[in-house]
C-alpha cells in the first residue's frame, strides 16, 4: 500500500509540473488500471485459473523474493506479490532512437529518472507515432515489446503473464532485474543501471537454481547460455567501437553509409553463427537498435572487478554502491558512473 500511496502522490504532483507531465501522467494511470486487474499470487482462485506449468512458476516468487532480500540486498518492497494476465499482449512498449551517423542516444527527461534513451508506453500505437515522428526529424528509431518493467517503487509491480512465458530460469532473471532497478537506480545513467541489473540477475540466477536440488538441469541450461550470451554481446560491444571509429573518421555522409552498412553486415553474419537456433539475431542495422542492446552489458566487466574489490559477493556490492553512489568519492565508482555522451532531447 505505501508505493500505491506514493505513486498517487506522485501524479498528483505532476499534474501541477511542465516536463513530460502530461505523458508521465496518462502512463501513470494506466499503470494504476492495470492493478485493477490484478490477483494475489497466493489466491487459490488464480491456481486453479492457470495451466499447470505456470502456476508451478509462480509458486517460486515468494522464495525468489526471499532470496533477493536475504543473499542480495535487494529491496522488493510490496511488488511481485500479485499477478496480472495481459491476454498474451506485451506489457508495454519501448521507443528508442540514435542519430544516424553517431552513438548518440536520443534522450527523454522525466522526473526522478532523469535523462533516459527509451521511452515507455502502454499503447503500442502510442510508441509508433512516438517513433514516427523522431525518424521525420532524421533520427533512427524502432519500437520493442517488453515482457517485464520497473516502476522504480512509485508503484506495486506485479508479476505479468508475459514474465512466465519462459523457463524458471528466466524467471528468476527477470524478477531480479526488475528488483535491482526498484532498489538501486541513479538518474541520468542508464547503461550503468541496466548493466547492473543484468549483472546482479545473473549472478542472482546462477546462486538461486544452484541452492535447489530439483532446478540442476535449469542451473546447467542457464550457465551454458550465459557463456553464449557473453560471447554475443563481447561480439556487440566490438560492433560498437568499430562503428564509432568510423563515426569520428571525418568521411563524408556517403562513405559513412556504406562503411556502416558494410560494419553491420559483418557483424550481424557474425551473431548469426553465435545464435541459438543459427540464422537467428534480433540485432537490427541500425545505431539504436545497437545501442539498446550493448547498453545493458557495458558495465558488467567493471562491476565484476568491483564486487570482487568490495568483498566479492553481490550483497556487498550493492551495499558499497548505496553507500558510494555516484556524486560521492570513491574512484572506483567515479570511474563507473562516467557520464553518458551528450544528445538531444524533446
Amino acid at each position: 500500500m505505501k508505493s500505491t500511496a506514493r505513486g498517487l502522490a506522485v501524479l498528483l504532483m505532476l499534474a501541477l509540473l511542465g516536463c513530460q507531465s502530461g505523458y508521465v501522467i496518462r502512463q501513470g494511470w494506466r499503470q494504476w488500471t492495470i492493478r485493477t486487474h490484478e490477483i494475489a499470487i497466493s489466491s487459490l482462485d488464480l491456481e486453479k485459473q492457470l495451466p499447470p506449468e505456470k502456476a508451478a512458476k509462480l509458486r517460486w516468487v515468494p522464495r525468489i523474493l526471499e532470496f533477493a532480500k536475504r543473499e542480495l540486498g535487494l529491496e522488493p518492497g510490496d511488488s511481485y506479490t500479485t499477478y496480472v494476465d495481459t491476454q498474451g499482449k506485451a506489457v508495454t512498449y519501448i521507443v528508442t532512437a540514435a542519430h544516424p551517423f553517431a552513438l548518440i542516444p536520443f534522450q527523454w527527461h522525466f522526473p526522478f529518472a532523469g535523462r533516459v534513451p527509451y521511452k515507455g508506453y502502454f499503447d503500442e500505437a502510442e510508441a509508433r507515432a512516438e517513433a514516427k515522428r523522431l525518424t521525420q526529424q532524421g533520427h533512427e528509431a524502432l519500437v520493442f515489446p517488453v515482457a517485464a518493467y520497473s516502476t522504480l517503487g512509485w508503484f506495486q509491480d506485479p508479476v505479468v503473464s508475459s514474465m512466465l512465458e519462459g523457463t524458471l530460469a528466466d524467471l528468476v532473471d527477470v524478477v531480479l532485474h526488475e528488483t535491482t532497478h526498484q532498489t538501486l537506480y541513479f538518474p541520468g545513467h542508464s547503461s550503468f543501471n541496466e548493466s547492473l541489473a543484468t549483472f546482479v540477475a545473473r549472478e542472482g540466477t546462477i546462486r538461486f537454481l544452484s541452492e535447489h536440488a530439483e532446478l540442476c538441469g535449469l542451473s546447467k541450461n542457464y550457465l551454458a547460455e550465459h557463456q553464449k550470451s557473453v560471447e554475443r554481446e563481447e561480439l556487440l560491444l566490438r560492433l560498437r567501437n568499430d562503428l564509432d571509429s568510423l563515426y569520428r573518421s571525418g568521411s563524408n555522409e556517403k562513405i559513412l553509409r556504406i562503411r556502416k552498412a558494410e560494419i553491420f553486415d559483418a557483424g550481424l553474419e557474425a551473431l548469426r553463427d553465435l545464435s541459438d537456433p543459427p540464422g537467428a539475431t534480433s540485432l537490427r542495422a541500425s545505431n539504436a537498435a545497437l545501442l539498446a542492446m550493448t547498453r545493458y552489458h557495458e558495465f558488467e566487466p567493471r562491476l565484476a572487478a568491483l564486487q570482487k574489490m568490495v568483498g566479492g559477493t553481490t550483497r556487498k556490492l550493492m551495499a558499497h554502491l548505496k553507500e558510494h553512489g555516484p556524486t560521492e568519492d570513491p574512484v572506483a565508482v567515479r570511474q563507473l558512473l562516467t557520464p553518458e555522451a551528450s544528445s538531444p532531447t524533446p
